[in-house]
């Protein structure tokens, strides 16, 4: 994810991390996960403030010091 120099500061990451967790609530997916870099303090903080927690690699990843796994359950929205 990558917000532009111009649009930071005015919460553009956190609608947009709610919004793709919602769409992922509505079909159903339980977890997601992400890599960011280490030196992505912004990034990092955001999805720390955002409940998201730092895990091992998944996928094709491996343990690699230029990448940071984490992870979040999500449950789907009920009105």
């Amino acid at each position: 994810m990558y917000v532009s120099p111009r649009g930071r500061g005015h919460g553009v990451a956190k609608k947009l991390m709610a919004l793709l967790e919602s769409r992922a609530a509505d079909v159903d997916c339980k977890l997601l996960k992400l890599e960011t870099g280490p030196y992505q303090h912004e990034a990092l903080a955001l999805y720390a403030s955002t409940g998201y927690e730092r895990r091992g690699p998944f996928g094709d990843y491996t343990n690699d010091p230029l990448s940071v796994f984490m992870e979040k359950h999500i449950v789907a929205q009920t009105i």
